[in-house]
């Protein structure tokens, strides 16, 4: 005849052996969502005013609606909700003034990737408007692949590609389309 007692806590050891496991059961989703806990932005910044100098002498302006730094190993900067970034000259001055939707910058390569209704704009006046630019701190260059269009004050130029300098005082258009009408009326002294 079976010992009632101990049937009684065998019958316990086993119903909590099968809470201990249920109740400690997580499903794949709720361990994912807190790994991820920490894989979010090391610092969020909005309504961005920044300065950026070298030996003192101010480089860049920088105006962000909002700005997320990455805290992985390549850390960086997204920007989102348009930004301006002010490329100074020499003395400090205006140089060029670089505008887009939003934008990534590599802390380490120093490089800015700017996408959307991209516009740079040179201290002469001529606009480059395309959808992506490529900007390099340590050359000082810009560059983009896609489609461009300058507006300077003689007229509109368009083509695919172009190189030139963060300032866009000098620059190349790699491959250009459309008429050119050139004056060769006038000749030189």
């Amino acid at each position: 005849m079976p010992n009632p007692a101990r049937f009684s806590w065998n019958l316990t050891c086993l119903f909590a052996t099968v809470l201990t496991v249920v109740g400690c059961r997580n499903s794949l989703e709720e361990v994912s969502d807190f790994e991820t806990l920490d894989n979010g932005p090391a610092q969020t910044i909005e309504g961005a005013d920044m300065e950026y100098s070298e030996d003192g002498v101010p480089t860049h302006r920088l105006r962000a609606a909002h700005m997320e730094r990455t805290a992985e190993e390549q850390a960086g900067w997204d920007v989102r909700g348009g930004f301006d970034l002010k490329v100074l000259d020499d003395a400090g001055g205006r140089g060029a003034v670089l505008h887009a939707r939003e934008g990534r910058f590599e802390e380490e390569s120093k490089h800015l990737i700017a996408r959307g209704g991209v516009r740079l704009v040179g201290p002469l006046g001529d606009t480059l408007l395309t959808e992506l630019l490529y900007w390099s701190a340590d050359s000082d260059r810009v560059h983009t692949p896609a489609r461009v269009e300058v507006r300077t004050p003689e007229g509109v130029l368009r083509g695919t590609g172009l190189e030139s300098d963060a300032r866009f005082e000098r620059y190349r258009i790699l491959q250009p389309t459309g008429t050119f009408v050139i004056d060769t009326t006038q000749t030189s002294p």
